[in-house]
């Protein structure tokens, strides 16, 4: 094979891979938005994570939060991500600073959140509506979810910290099951 065969070759598998990202995207209705590192601190912050404690990210993305979170605290990390390109960052990344967390590409509405003792969301409101049923039906008593931006209908913010413009870092809510 030639090099500029594997270059087009690369070069189409790299569309196909933003084509299915932005499918993904749209299907599910939540775009990759990076969060901002000065932004994931603060939400491990509020999150008050302890080790052992089981955390999954609902739309992982590269994996940044999770990677973070597991420097700061020795947690049981877990992803869920559909979007091609995000998932591979996160599968990279995860190879690349030799972390222990999980990334499962799936829909975060088909696995279980059963044993999950902090659930970090950065999801529209549309999403976060329908998690609200998902989180009453398979959370258990004390799980703690933190939302980044967007609040969680049917539950009370146990905590909210608001918009700080300043320091350019979103509202973050805490609910407890």
């Amino acid at each position: 094979m030639l090099i500029s065969d594997f270059l087009a070759l690369t070069m189409m598998l790299f569309v196909l891979l933003m084509l299915a990202t932005a499918m993904v995207s749209l299907f599910i209705r939540v775009p990759y938005v990076p969060t901002r590192m000065r932004v994931a601190r603060r939400i491990i912050e509020v999150a008050k994570l302890k080790k052992g404690e089981i955390v999954y990210d609902l739309g992982c993305g590269d994996g940044r939060l999770l990677l973070e979170a597991e420097k700061k605290t020795k947690i049981d990390a877990r992803g869920y991500e559909m979007a091609p390109i995000p998932y591979l960052l996160a599968k990279l990344k995860k190879w690349f600073h030799g972390s222990e967390m999980h990334i499962y590409m799936k829909n975060f509405f088909h696995g279980s959140l059963k044993d999950a003792d902090v659930i970090f969301c950065y999801l529209g409101p549309e999403t976060m509506d329908r998690l609200s049923k998902k989180f009453r039906h398979e959370c258990k008593k004390g799980t703690r979810i933190i939302s980044h931006t967007f609040h969680l209908n049917g539950f009370r913010p146990k905590k909210i910290w608001h918009k700080d413009a300043k320091n350019r870092l979103p509202t973050i809510y805490v609910y407890e099951k």
